[in-house]
């Protein structure tokens, strides 16, 4: 497997596992959501600091950013649909 695509995989497969939208973890991890979106695709490279970022807000361990997996299906997608929306404060 390619190294972008694994690594893009194991992102999604720990944030899938954390129940984290992509949205919530680009924001944790300071990078763009659409740039998250292209990494988990494994479409551009990733940078050493973003990994670690990554890792930290996945709170996974570097090694699991990069390491092979047993063959298995891809992680499941988040449940679809809009989230709730979050009342103002008066």
């Amino acid at each position: 497997m390619e190294v972008r695509k694994l690594i893009g995989w194991n992102i999604r497969r720990l944030r899938v596992a954390a129940g984290l939208s992509l949205e919530d973890l680009a924001d944790m991890a300071a990078l763009s959501p659409n740039y998250l979106g292209e990494l988990e695709r494994g479409k551009v490279n990733v940078g050493v600091d973003a990994v670690a970022r990554l890792a930290e807000a996945l709170d996974a361990r570097l090694i699991e950013l990069i390491e092979e997996q047993p063959p298995g299906p891809p992680p499941q997608a988040l449940r679809a649909g809009r989230k709730p929306r979050r009342r103002k404060a008066r």
